[in-house]
């Protein structure tokens, strides 16, 4: 199993992509749900042009992989983003 440690301090997901952040400037973040309903994450570059989405499952917790200056919101504020080290 990967192991990795928090860098930053958790902080909900912004819930628009005016207030979308880059997590401290991160190139990993711990991405989880923690609601019991699905959200979709939206990732956006520095220009805020949308990259991609995903929706996120019940409880789901993963790794997500971007650019230092690349930013993310959520559709809910139940998602939470901590930057981490790369696993290793």
């Amino acid at each position: 199993m990967a192991s990795y440690r928090p860098i930053t301090t958790e902080i909900a997901a912004p819930t628009t992509s005016g207030s979308a952040t880059t997590v401290s400037g991160a190139d990993i973040v711990r991405v989880t749900d923690t609601s019991g309903n699905h959200h979709v994450l939206t990732l956006l570059n520095a220009n805020d042009e949308t990259i991609g989405t995903l929706t996120l499952g019940k409880g789901e917790i993963f790794l997500l992989r971007k650019r230092e200056d690349d930013k993310v919101f959520a559709a809910n504020s139940s998602v939470r983003l901590t930057r981490v080290t790369y696993p290793r």
